[in-house]
């Protein structure tokens, strides 16, 4: 009974010192990654978002009200300046010009008239056959029909005029977009189309974005700052990317 006792105190102690031995054990050393600090210049980036325009985008307008009757190009593809986009119904300013030109006849006829009543009157009144004031009537009668044929001949420069915008063409070379009116249309007059296409020459592209108001007037002092000194200014070393819908 004392050995069995002796025994398991002597597996205690061993135990003991076992475990102390574990506990005291030193931990391992541990790998400690080193990194040089260096200094250099870092660009600060905005990003902002925009939308890209042609250099130039004219916008092609009915001048003239009117049912459209033809369209002839295809959307999205290249025209050439001067090639025909719109017609528009003309038969009412083909009517308006026939009316102007009878109006000019007529005139005419009147200032014809009225020199011919002229002609007549003067010499009779260098041998007063006449009175002075049949004189200055004739004369008065006279530059009156003048002044109505220039009238004349201006309504139907303006009727002819009118009937030239029922054909629309293209002002430029470039690449026409979507139209905004279909044939059968009454356009020119809203809340009907007016503008009815844009062509833009896109040999060249603008882009358009918005700053906000702290960031304008950061890079405003930014900029008077620099420039003031005669070196090259931030605007001249900055560097611009354009970032496409599709990455690009």
């Amino acid at each position: 009974m004392k050995s069995s006792n002796l025994l398991r105190l002597t597996a205690i102690l061993l135990l003991s010192i076992s475990c102390q031995q574990k506990e005291s054990a030193p931990p391992p050393v541990q790998k400690i990654a080193v990194v040089r600090a260096i200094t250099e210049d870092v660009p600060l980036e905005k990003e902002f978002v925009g939308s890209v325009y042609g250099l130039f985008d004219i916008p092609t307008r009915a001048r003239v009200e009117g049912y459209l009757e033809g369209i002839h190009f295809e959307e999205g593809r290249p025209v050439r300046k001067g090639q025909l986009l719109y017609t528009i119904d003309s038969q009412p300013f083909e009517a308006a010009v026939a009316e102007k030109q009878g109006q000019l006849a007529q005139a005419r006829i009147a200032a014809v008239k009225a020199e011919n009543d002229l002609n007549r009157i003067q010499p009779l009144a260098e041998i007063n056959a006449v009175s002075q004031l049949d004189l200055d009537a004739a004369i008065a009668e006279k530059g009156a029909a003048d002044a109505a044929v220039k009238a004349a001949e201006a309504a139907l420069r303006m009727a002819e005029i009118d009937r030239s915008y029922c054909t629309i063409y293209s002002p430029i070379d470039g690449l026409i977009g979507k139209t905004q009116a279909k044939v059968g249309e009454f356009v020119g007059r809203d809340p009907n189309p007016v503008i009815l296409n844009t062509v833009s020459d896109i040999d060249e592209i603008r882009v358009e974005f918005f700053l906000p108001e702290n960031v304008y007037l950061e890079l405003a002092r930014d900029l008077a700052k620099n420039s003031s000194g005669g070196e090259e200014t931030e605007r001249e070393k900055a560097e611009l990317r354009l970032i496409l819908g599709d990455g690009s």
